[in-house]
């Protein structure tokens, strides 16, 4: 009994750190209040991947109708920028003490933001608006890839557009990673994953549709540690770079897309026998009423020749 007990906690030892070091964030369960049908759902996890949207210190809602307080951009703005902090309230103060904003207390506004994240590089309609934050995040998605003195939002925060392509195999074990043209990137430990299931080995010759690189570990996003490989690769993982967000094409979306296809096409044929046949039924019936005319026309002649013989006689 003692061995099995003992062979037991030996083989937790192996399977809880494993267990422990990776927390992919999946779109079911990145907010309790943003369900994985919200129409905006790729952008909000595009932003949460790179820090410039996160919680309330509070719990894990987005109320994404509220306005955005000046507190809440400027704690995430911190987090983006890897300043020190490990909570809302540090990591705000930080920021402010780095003269990105002036104060803590209300909303925020857009002539802040353009300040404070774009270098007042947006010519504003409304400067002092405040804004929601579904505002917010369709504000920050349009801007994400401005030119910003040759840098952009994703670049000055430390990342960049990563691979897209099919998926050809993937790793597993402490660290998670997927291969596409025969090159292994690395998922971070805290990856956001938008797919249609979390199971790896479910994303073998799926579509990589968009993905966002970290291009160090010290950013404060992510603390990656040793490998591991079930698949047997020969490829080391890149570097330190890591994957921050992925993104794979819905199989059901693409089933979803075809069956569309095929309705289109055959509602398309069924239009064009219909019109068809409606031409060729129209066509009969001039035929049919030209005979009909020259039919009487005909009979209309004959009696009239016939009675002008009549009169003759």
């Amino acid at each position: 009994m003692k061995k099995i007990i003992l062979m037991i906690l030996m083989i937790g030892m192996f399977i809880i750190p494993s267990a422990a070091y990776a927390h992919p964030m999946d779109k079911s369960m990145l907010y309790s209040d943003v369900s994985a049908t919200t129409p905006n759902l790729q952008e909000i996890m595009v932003l949460h991947s790179i820090g410039l949207l996160g919680y309330n210190g509070i719990d894990m809602t987005l109320n994404p109708s509220e306005n955005l307080s000046r507190k809440d951009f400027t704690a995430w703005l911190g987090g983006y920028l890897g300043l020190n902090g490990s909570t809302l309230d540090e990591l705000a103060l930080a920021a402010k003490n780095e003269n990105y904003i002036s104060t803590l207390e209300g909303d925020i506004t857009y002539k802040e933001i353009n300040s404070a994240l774009l270098q007042q590089k947006l010519e504003l309609e409304k400067p002092d608006a405040t804004l929601t934050k579904d505002d917010y995040i369709s504000f920050i998605t349009k801007n994400l890839d401005l030119d910003i003195k040759g840098s952009s939002i994703l670049q000055m925060g430390g990342f960049s557009y990563g691979p897209m392509g099919i998926i050809e195999d993937v790793v597993t074990g402490d660290e998670l990673g997927i291969i596409i043209e025969g090159k292994t990137y690395r998922l971070s430990g805290h990856v956001r994953i938008f797919a249609d299931s979390t199971d790896p080995n479910s994303w073998i010759g799926q579509n990589l549709e968009k993905s966002i690189l970290t291009m160090h570990d010290d950013h404060g996003h992510d603390h990656g540690q040793g490998t591991s490989d079930d698949h047997g690769h020969e490829e080391q993982l890149s570097d330190s770079s890591t994957l921050q967000y992925i993104q794979i094409g819905s199989t059901t979306q693409q089933v979803t897309e075809e069956t569309q296809q095929q309705e289109t096409k055959k509602s398309s044929n069924e239009n064009e026998t219909a019109d068809t046949t409606s031409t060729s039924s129209s066509t009969l019936w001039i035929v049919t009423l030209i005979a009909l005319v020259a039919v009487i026309i005909a009979i209309f002649l004959m009696k009239r020749k016939k009675n002008k013989y009549d009169l003759n006689q």
